[in-house]
């Protein structure tokens, strides 16, 4: 005998899917999840964006003296290996003003210094072939006008060599360690102080340099600027090195204590507004 209950139609209420209000778990067919507008997503670009503007040219920056103060004290550390490897070779400690001889010529100098190097190009002068890219313009570690209000600059002209990371070391050598010399006065912002006749103030002094040291980090790639790839070591006659901060003596001090280094971004031509 069957335990079976016949079947009651008028009990059964088939389930209605429309009755049933949507969330986002309550259907096994749908699942729907919270979601960014289009306005919310242009708003955060922007943000972004505005962020990224702020801080993008800092980071550039912060990388841009790094690179440059690596290169930097690379370069001096081989300078300095340089002149300690001559004073040993020629028993002369704490005398390099044999190397640095006045009697000789720049290109005599600086083919001689150059075989401390593992240099890979010696250019005595700017016709020789080849040689002609590495002598260029240089501006100043901050400008320097004249009297006509127009930023100046100098450049990397005298005999040189060439390393195998693209440094460039030149050498200038003077008529006698101490010597006259003549130069502009300027004052703090650059601009050379006149007379009430409105004359470019000079003055005349002894200065003590037996010849100069430059060298160009880079070669001739930019920025092409003392103070930052470029810097100027001048050797006096008691073998010790200082410089002037307009060809980056300044500079070379912060980055070897572990600065940035020091330069303000200008070009050759640019006017001072009086």
């Amino acid at each position: 005998m069957s335990n079976d209950k016949p079947f009651n139609h008028s009990t059964f209420h088939p389930f209605n899917f429309a009755t049933v209000p949507l969330t986002p778990h309550s259907s096994p067919f749908t699942s729907r999840k919270a979601a960014f507008t289009l306005a919310e997503v242009l708003i955060t670009l922007g943000i972004i964006g505005v962020v990224a503007a702020m801080t993008l040219p800092t980071l550039v920056g912060n990388y841009k003296n790094k690179e440059l103060s690596t290169r930097a004290k690379k370069t001096y550390s081989l300078i300095s290996q340089a002149l300690q490897k001559y004073q040993s070779d020629n028993g002369t400690v704490g005398d390099i003003t044999g190397l640095f001889d006045t009697s000789k010529s720049s290109a005599d100098v600086t083919t001689a210094f150059s075989k401390y190097f593992k240099a890979t190009r010696v250019c005595t002068s700017k016709t020789q072939k080849g040689c002609g890219k590495f002598y260029y313009e240089v501006t100043y570690a901050s400008p320097l006008y004249d009297d006509e209000g127009s930023a100046t600059a100098s450049g990397m002209y005298t005999p040189k060599f060439l390393l195998p990371d693209g440094a460039l070391i030149g050498i200038n050598i003077k008529s006698s360690c101490i010597h006259p010399t003549t130069s502009t006065v300027y004052n703090p912002d650059g601009t050379p102080q006149k007379d009430a006749d409105g004359n470019v103030i000079t003055h005349t002094y002894n200065e003590n340099s037996c010849g100069s040291i430059y060298f160009d980090t880079n070669g001739p790639a930019k920025p092409n600027q003392f103070g930052a790839d470029v810097f100027e070591l001048r050797v006096r006659n008691d073998s010790k090195l200082w410089g002037w901060g307009k060809t980056g003596w300044s500079s070379l001090n912060e980055i070897l204590s572990g600065k940035d280094p020091v330069y303000s971004k200008y070009s050759k031509g640019d006017k001072f507004n009086f």
